[in-house]
C-alpha cells in the first residue's frame, strides 16, 4: 500500500519536534546517536509510506550507527556480542515469522524490511530495548488503522516502517535499562 509523498513534512516535523523536545533530557552521546539515526529514519518513513518499501540503504546507516554507538559504549568484547546477535536472531525469526505468514494466508503482514529494520534499530536502542520498540510502533500502528477505518475508502493497510521509525528514534534517546544498556 502507497500512501503518497504528501506526509514527509509531517514526518520531518514528528521526528524532529520529538527530537527538539527531548533533547534536553538525553545523553549527550545518545542525543548525537539520534541525530545521525534523523536523516535514515525519516527517508525510510517517506519511501515505505509513498512506495511500500523500506530502503535497505537506510537500514544500513541505521545498524552502521547503532553498532558504532554499541561499540563505543560497550567496548569490544560479550556485551557487543550479545547485541549483535540478539539483533540478528531478532531479524532472522521476524524474517521467518512474516515469510511463514505470507505463505500460508497470501498476505504480508511483516515484510522483510520491517524485519530488517527491527534488527537494525536493535543495535541502535540495545537489545533491552526491543520490546519496547515493537510494543510503541505497534501501539503506533494500531491507532493509525483504527483511524484509517473511520474514513470512508481508506486503504486496507498502513506501512509499519515510519512507526517503526519514530519508536527507534524515541528509544535510541532514552533505552530501556537492562543488564547490557551502561
Amino acid at each position: 500500500m502507497t500512501l503518497g509523498s504528501s506526509f514527509l513534512p509531517a514526518i520531518v516535523l514528528a521526528h524532529g519536534a520529538s527530537l527538539a523536545a527531548l533533547a534536553g533530557a538525553a545523553e549527550p552521546r545518545r542525543l548525537v546517536l539520534g541525530l545521525c539515526l534523523l536523516p535514515a529514519l525519516v527517508w525510510l518513513s517517506d519511501s515505505d509510506l509513498r512506495r511500500g518499501e523500506i530502503p535497505d540503504g537506510a537500514v544500513a546507516i541505521i545498524a552502521l550507527a547503532g553498532a558504532g554507538f554499541q561499540w563505543h559504549a560497550l567496548g569490544a568484547g560479550i556485551p557487543l556480542a550479545v547485541e549483535v546477535v540478539t539483533a540478528a536472531a531478532a531479524t532472522a525469526l521476524l524474517w521467518w515469522g512474516g515469510g511463514l505468514y505470507f505463505r500460508r494466508t497470501g498476505e504480508e503482514a511483516l515484510g522483510i524490511g520491517d524485519a530488517k529494520l527491527i534488527g537494525a534499530g536493535a543495535l541502535a536502542t540495545g537489545a533491552a530495548s526491543l520490546w519496547a520498540v515493537v510494543l510503541l510502533a505497534a501501539l503506533g500502528g494500531i491507532a493509525a488503522v483504527l483511524l484509517a477505518r473511520r474514513r470512508a475508502g481508506a486503504a486496507p493497510g498502513i506501512p509499519f516502517g515510519p512507526f517503526l521509525a519514530y519508536a527507534i528514534l524515541v528509544f535510541a534517546l532514552f533505552p530501556v535499562a537492562g543488564p547490557t544498556v551502561p
